[in-house]
């Protein structure tokens, strides 16, 4: 598989293209559809959100793509270097990024958040890899640009022995994650929402 793809590590210059990419893969996530009341405010404030990640993710931990086409995106973060702190995200936009969601985003998003957080301290206190996220634009979808991403970082981290975490609120994400070594360690709908969630978690076999 690695013969077919010239895999690159993104950079700066990047993050506003790759961030497009995520929103198109994930521009139906069902937690979209609890944070924004309106279409024309997700169109608006999704690019802002993935471009954040994507940054975040180029400054804290490793983002990579297939290739220049950036025809998939994956996001890692390593957590024995870099927790996702309050001062971490200013230095990536957050602090614009939240004001230009504002108030109510933050509200509709606070469940959210404390689910994610209570399970990944409750399932990965240790030294581990966050993918955070990883999408296929659809266009490129069924091709197994995902699978090609996924191999590649796993075949550095299993030499070291690190596990890996995720979630996931889409049930069709599950079976793909299962097949690459997670394991579901907590399911359910996150509170004051009717948004289900996977916490799923990958060790070294």
């Amino acid at each position: 598989m690695s013969r077919k793809y010239n895999l690159i590590r993104l950079t700066e210059e990047h993050a506003q293209a790759a961030g497009k990419v995520l929103v198109r893969a994930f521009y139906d996530y069902p937690t979209f559809d609890h944070l924004f009341l309106e279409e024309d405010e997700k169109s608006k404030k999704l690019p802002e959100i993935y471009e954040f990640f994507v940054r975040y993710g180029i400054m804290y931990g490793e983002v990579y793509s297939i290739s220049p086409n950036l025809e998939a995106v994956a996001v890692w973060l390593p957590f024995w270097e870099a927790e996702m702190t309050r001062e971490n995200r200013y230095r990536c936009g957050g602090r614009e990024l939240g004001l230009s969601l504002g108030k109510e985003y933050s509200k509709r998003y606070e469940p959210i958040l404390k689910c994610e957080e209570s399970c990944h301290r409750k399932y990965a206190n240790f030294s581990h890899w966050y993918l955070y996220p990883i999408g296929v634009d659809p266009v490129y979808q069924g091709k197994g640009h995902a699978g090609v991403l996924l191999r590649a970082k796993f075949g550095e981290i299993d030499k070291r022995n690190v596990p890996c975490y995720l979630e996931t609120n889409k049930e069709e994400n599950v079976t793909l994650y299962q097949h690459f070594g997670f394991k579901i360690v907590e399911e359910g709908i996150i509170p004051e929402t009717d948004i289900p969630y996977w916490a799923m978690l990958r060790k070294f076999k």
